[in-house]
């Protein structure tokens, strides 16, 4: 099995919100995009939240996004994982965190599920961020539906706010 890698950093230095996930799956990664996969819900969770319509052209998506003060990035670089699910992610190693944060006014960092949580909440560089964890976007979630749209848009409104 060898390693995949995550995407850069969407950031810039108006981003006060950092949604982390874990690591790209394997739909994201053929498209060389986000949450990728189809049947991942991120992308109407987050613009629903944010109350505005989803542009779809995936760069306009990032764009919009930006504009917004948010930006997007996964806890791991790297890993080897059979499929898509976190659970089978073996031998990850860590994105530069100290290096692309430095002098970007975060005021929150969110965590698109429980593995990114896991890891944020260990890493030292994030212990001066106010950090929330909210169900994941994941298909695996589809049945939470509401639960996980309320998380995401308390999430996303008080860091906006």
């Amino acid at each position: 099995m060898e390693d995949t890698h995550s995407f850069g950093p969407v950031v810039n230095q108006a981003t006060r919100i950092l949604i982390l996930g874990s690591h790209p799956g394997v739909p994201s990664l053929r498209k060389q995009q986000y949450y990728g996969n189809p049947g991942n819900a991120f992308w109407r969770v987050v613009f629903n939240a944010l109350e505005i319509p989803d542009p779809v052209d995936y760069q306009e998506r990032l764009e919009t996004l930006q504009a917004h003060g948010i930006g997007l990035w996964d806890v791991y670089a790297t890993a080897q994982r059979e499929g898509s699910l976190d659970h089978k992610i073996k031998n990850p190693t860590l994105n530069d965190f100290e290096t692309v944060l430095k002098g970007i006014p975060i005021k929150l960092i969110i965590a698109n599920g429980k593995t990114a949580y896991k890891e944020i909440i260990k890493h030292p560089v994030f212990q001066s961020y106010e950090v929330v964890s909210v169900l994941s976007t994941s298909g695996l979630n589809n049945g939470r539906e509401k639960e996980r749209m309320e998380q995401w848009t308390q999430a996303i409104r008080s860091g906006l706010n």
